[in-house]
């Protein structure tokens, strides 16, 4: 039917209720950009992939699209490193290095949206308070499928990095 993309490798450290995990991402390669590019963030970051770079590569397309209050990205897959990655032809473009970290997660399918994102982080601070588990930075949004992916069937994560 559908090809799987490739994911970022983590270990779930803990399972929590409310569909909420502590997991551990080895380091990530990100393609970013500013939210409200012209384009589109997302059209944008997907011309770099589908070839507007420097070595008119096309990169595969992997999962998830992250998103915060700023920025969308799109994390590269695990054959690249700095060196051997197409440098973007748009400068808006960052390449980002994103060291191995801790994340709280909490998993939720159908369609993801301010206002359900928002819901699902009341319930990862609530049940890591309970936890006793600190956090720091902003939260972010993670989404795992195409657009056509029938509601129930997407997988949408919010996540906060855990404080070491």
């Amino acid at each position: 039917m559908f090809s799987k993309v490739e994911e970022p490798e983590y270990t779930v450290l803990e399972s929590l209720e409310n569909n909420v995990e502590i997991r551990e991402y080895r380091p990530q390669i990100w393609a970013a950009i500013a939210k409200g590019s012209e384009n589109g963030a997302f059209g944008t970051l997907a011309g770099y992939i589908f070839g507007d770079n420097s070595q008119k590569e096309r990169i595969g397309m992997t999962a998830p699209v992250v998103t915060d209050e700023g920025r969308m990205a799109f994390v590269m897959p695990k054959r690249y490193d700095l060196l051997s990655l197409p440098k973007p032809n748009n400068e808006k473009i960052k390449i980002e290095t994103i060291a191995s970290r801790i994340l709280a997660v909490i998993r939720f399918s159908g369609f993801a949206g301010p206002e359900k994102d928002e819901k699902h982080l009341r319930v990862l601070e609530q049940t890591l308070q309970e936890h006793g588990i600190k956090t720091e930075g902003m939260a972010f949004v993670m989404r795992y499928n195409p657009p056509w992916t029938p509601p129930f069937m997407r997988r949408n994560e919010v996540a906060l990095l855990v404080s070491r």
